[in-house]
């Protein structure tokens, strides 16, 4: 949606917390052997490697019930799921990885900085666990990841790339799938929301002001990769469910674009850029009241 900021308050809505089954949508492919099974907040992405499936987020432990859904209606056994890959350590990324490991016995991972986060502040994490939800709870991470890390299953090789702002530890994916005959690189940008790094969030999290400057670098550090299908780790960061639609009305490769990585990053450094100005008080204003309801009335 052009125009949008798709980098402010896209918090779900007070009946979405309560009711989070009304965030579900059906599951659907992406290409090759990718799809995605998140929902309208929150994305998680699904590889099936051949060896078993790599799942990339969870969304809060309330929609667990839709994410299982959504695997069980492409075909799949979520108990096939053999690794759960966590971007950073926010509660809406991770907040049902605890009990889907329980129930699949898949192995967790999540960036050795985020993991220490998540030791070192349980009452942050925790106060985060229940603004957004019931029964979200941290995790432990069976792999601890430094960056550059490679995680191997299959036909599948994730590289993991430290890309901290968003958290102190957050990851980007990069990795490549086959798809009508084509060998594809496939990105996601690890935590692009921003409003937590203003100077007034971060002193109130106990965070360095550094952050700022680490998000910033961040993205210049990832500039060069070669992306062909940009995901989001929440929806409206790439127009996921648009670029269903437009699948849906006959444009098959709606996901495919090697000029969006670019697009996207930009967008995201002019944002960022013209968000640090702001007063206390317009970046009071600007998360004042979530967009998301705003955003998918176009559908």
């Amino acid at each position: 949606m052009e125009g949008f900021n798709r980098f402010g308050n896209m918090n779900p809505t007070q009946e979405y917390c309560r009711r989070p089954y009304l965030m579900d949508r059906p599951a659907f492919p992406i290409a090759g052997n990718l799809y995605f099974v998140g929902n309208l907040w929150c994305s998680s992405h699904l590889i099936d490697t051949g060896d078993g499936l790599i799942l990339l987020d969870t969304p809060t432990a309330g929609s667990l019930p839709g994410l299982l859904f959504n695997i069980a209606v492409l075909g799949f056994d979520p108990r096939d799921i053999k690794y759960i890959v966590v971007s950073h350590a926010h509660t809406d990324h991770f907040g049902a990885a605890a009990a889907l490991a329980h129930l699949t016995g898949a192995k967790t991972f999540i960036s050795r900085v985020d993991a220490g986060d998540m030791r070192e502040n349980p009452g942050r994490m925790e106060m985060m666990n229940r603004e957004l939800g019931h029964y979200n709870e941290c995790f432990v991470p069976d792999v601890e990841l430094e960056d550059g890390d490679v995680i191997t299953l299959g036909n599948t090789k994730m590289r993991c790339v430290l890309t901290p702002g968003h958290t102190v530890g957050v990851m980007s994916h990069f990795w490549t799938l086959e798809h009508g005959g084509r060998v594809l690189h496939v990105g996601i940008y690890g935590g692009a929301g921003f409003v937590s790094l203003s100077r007034a969030a971060l002193e109130h999290n106990g965070q360095p002001l550094s952050l700022q400057q680490d998000f910033m670098d961040s993205i210049d550090k990832v500039w060069d990769e070669p992306v062909d299908i940009m995901l989001g780790n929440h929806p409206f960061h790439n127009d996921t469910y648009f670029k269903r639609a437009r699948v849906l009305s006959g444009e098959e490769d709606a996901f495919i674009d090697p000029g969006e990585w670019h697009r996207f990053l930009e967008e995201l450094r002019t944002r960022f850029q013209a968000f640090l100005k702001k007063s206390p008080q317009e970046v009071e204003a600007m998360y004042a009241k979530t967009q998301i309801a705003d955003y998918y009335r176009e559908i």
